[in-house]
């Protein structure tokens, strides 16, 4: 995990500081056509966006400062990296090799409370800061505050999370850009089965999810033109294996797809990873 850290803090400062005059032509079009500030919210995955492809990459990397009990409030530390391409297919690494450029790139460590709760409930209230790495006129401070009640259960043979999350998000751009900022109310629902299938002694797991967002104060349309829709919701599967199969000394990620029913932003998702 430091090393993929390490790789993509090289390349965001190769993307920020050394920006050849094509890549500079694009900062206008770049902050026209997505607001990239916000990745870290969307979650890995590869969106359709109008036509356009974007990718985003998610890591984040926890570690809990002091356990959560019933008689001991938890504390951990976060830090979220987030990568994001811009009209780039995973295929391309083919013919065309990596790509050059990266288009989206932020850090924002916070630290996270952890409140055990009576029904197996816990209570996380959180705050992060960090900043943003899109183009020169989009480049900015990152912060955000919030809470989440969530709960991990047996439900007839699924493994159930459940989630509730109040979020507020905003950036400070470093350029004339206005500022933009926006608050999240969101109900999660994540089910996750064994099926009983097996590869190389490895249990096949199916995941169900549904994700129901108010968005209480739109950030700036991600799409030039498209209007704001204030309440979002994507349903979707994935698929992994229990246990996980290792790439290099990390757990694979769960995979699948799903879809967003949000006006002009409707899209489908390739899901890597949690689902949210």
């Amino acid at each position: 995990m430091r090393r993929l850290v390490f790789v993509l803090l090289i390349l965001a400062c190769a993307h920020a500081f050394a920006q050849a005059p094509a890549g500079q032509q694009e900062d206008a079009a770049v902050g026209q056509s997505i607001n990239y500030v916000f990745a870290t919210d969307l979650g890995s995955g590869v969106y359709n966006l109008g036509g356009r492809t974007l990718q985003i990459y998610r890591f984040t990397y926890d570690k809990d400062l002091r356990a959560a009990r019933a008689d001991q409030l938890g504390v951990r530390f976060v830090l979220p990296v987030t990568a994001g391409f811009f009209d780039f297919s995973p295929i391309d690494v083919i013919s065309e090799g990596p790509p050059t450029r990266v288009d989206s790139f932020s850090v924002v460590p916070g630290i996270e409370l952890d409140h055990v709760m009576a029904n197996d409930w816990h209570f996380i209230p959180y705050v992060r800061a960090g900043f943003s790495v899109a183009s020169s006129s989009v480049d900015g401070w990152l912060y955000g505050t919030g809470f989440r009640l969530e709960r991990r259960i047996d439900m007839n043979g699924w493994d159930t999370l459940e989630r509730t999350e109040l979020a507020y998000s905003g950036v400070k751009y470093r350029q004339n850009t206005p500022d933009d900022q926006f608050a999240r109310l969101r109900q999660g629902f994540d089910f996750t089965r064994g099926l009983g299938w097996r590869i190389r002694g490895r249990e096949v797991e199916l995941g169900v999810y549904a994700v129901i967002d108010v968005i209480l104060d739109p950030p700036t349309a991600p799409l030039a033109g498209a209007g704001e829709e204030p309440v979002q919701t994507e349903f979707g599967i994935t698929f992994a294996t229990r246990p996980r199969f290792k790439l290099w000394r990390f757990d694979a990620p769960r995979i699948g797809f799903g879809y967003r029913i949000a006006g002009d932003l409707s899209a489908f998702r390739i899901v890597l990873g949690v689902p949210f």
